[in-house]
């Protein structure tokens, strides 16, 4: 189906011949396999009938039928959105739909999979870092590039490497390179939640211990939160609110998980539990005065109010560029990624642990992160931090043990 006119891609004209909207003819049929395989026609009618024929036939006799490698990744791509990226998340489908059509559509639309290159994609890369695209905007691009590949391979019997997998390491994507993502301070956190109201100062504390994704906070039902022991409480998270409202499952089977909460967390979420509306089991923890979940884009509201409130123990505002004014009197506009987000929580969890010698499987789990392989790629900058500090400790123990203990020594006589 048509993205944009929600007309078929193609309509039967007879058995296994088809025509597209552009008038061209195509040969559908099903291989040995039973894979379906299609064959554009160069010519009319006769042509597609006399293909349709050939190819029937040489399948009937148990001929291995050639792969198409005339395919386009125009229509390779379009194939792929509109097969398995429709069992994804809709912010997924609609990331991918954006790298296609801002990215790789305009540049190889009615290019053949097998006249795209390495260079070409190379070239592709510089573009877009020279346009100010962030590495892992180009990550997603190049990633949603290579899914494109091995679906025509699998499903669209093309046949040939993907040129993403012939790349040099100098030529990818540079995720070192990427800006550094906003954390909070100890000090910003305690701040921001003492300046927040409720229901959104429990949220965000709960946020601040877990790391928990706003998607799946807002998704917390009361049936998740284990507190009849508060020396033994946890939260499960399972299901998460899409920005639609929808509840729905986590990201990824890895994203569910059960969290220990320390004791203290507890009593906060008890005492919330008192203040709620509803606390049936299959009510939301963070809830609106109808009962439906809290929206991320009030959440997020919410979050920068308090971070406008916010004031250090003299008074002094947390975050100074919340009140800054132009020459006009105006409030100066906050450029992008220059306050801690929602998002921003999870990152600090994330660094935080990392930092103090966590495990990288154990950071993983608690992210909801589908393997580590996903921590590293996100968090390598404070995984090399990590490593350097805890190398630097042990350097400075081996090199300067007499020294310290010297030092230590309360009686040298």
């Amino acid at each position: 189906m048509s993205g944009s006119t929600g007309s078929p891609r193609r309509v039967r004209v007879e058995r296994n011949i088809y025509r597209r909207a552009n008038g061209v003819f195509e040969v559908g049929f099903k291989d040995g396999a039973g894979i379906q395989r299609w064959r554009t026609v160069d010519a009319g009618i006769m042509a597609a009938r006399a293909m349709r024929d050939e190819l029937l036939a040489r399948r009937g006799k148990g001929e291995v039928v050639p792969r198409d490698s005339r395919l386009r990744f125009g229509e390779a791509a379009e194939q792929w959105l509109h097969g398995p990226v429709l069992d994804l998340r809709e912010t997924t489908q609609a990331g991918y739909r954006n790298a296609i059509e801002q990215h790789l559509r305009p540049r190889y639309a009615n290019r053949r999979l097998d006249s795209i290159t390495a260079d070409d994609l190379a070239t592709l890369v510089r573009e877009m870092r020279h346009s100010g695209k962030s590495e892992a905007t180009i990550l997603v691009v190049l990633g949603v590039t290579g899914r494109i590949y091995k679906f025509a391979t699998r499903r669209l019997g093309w046949a040939g490497p993907s040129p993403t997998t012939l790349m040099l390491s100098s030529e990818r994507p540079k995720v070192s390179l990427a800006k550094r993502r906003p954390i909070f301070t100890g000090e910003q956190i305690e701040q921001t939640i003492a300046a927040a109201r409720d229901p959104h100062r429990t949220m965000f504390t709960v946020a601040a211990l877990t790391g928990a994704r706003m998607s799946e906070l807002c998704g917390l039902t009361w049936q998740d939160v284990d507190i009849s022991d508060t020396d033994e409480a946890e939260l499960t998270f399972g299901w998460q609110v899409d920005r639609k409202g929808n509840r729905c499952p986590t990201k990824t089977d890895g994203s569910a998980r059960t969290v220990p909460i320390p004791r203290e967390l507890a009593v906060l979420l008890a005492r919330h539990k008192l203040e709620a509306r509803d606390t049936r089991p299959a009510a939301f923890v963070f809830a609106t005065r109808t009962g439906r979940p809290l929206g991320q884009r009030n959440v997020q509201r919410a979050l920068r109010q308090a971070e406008r409130d916010a004031t250090d123990c003299d008074g002094r505002p947390t975050f100074p560029i919340l009140h800054e004014v132009d020459a006009h009197g105006k409030p100066v506009k906050v450029p992008p990624g220059a306050l801690p987000s929602m998002h921003s929580f999870r990152h600090t969890v994330a660094s935080r642990a990392l930092v103090a010698g966590e495990s990288i499987d154990e950071v993983a789990f608690l992210l909801g992160h589908r393997d580590a392989t996903v921590t590293r790629t996100v968090y390598v900058r404070e995984i090399a931090d990590a490593r350097r500090r805890a190398m630097r400790r042990s350097r400075m123990v081996a090199e300067y043990d007499g020294v310290l203990r010297v030092a230590l020594d309360d009686d040298p006589q």
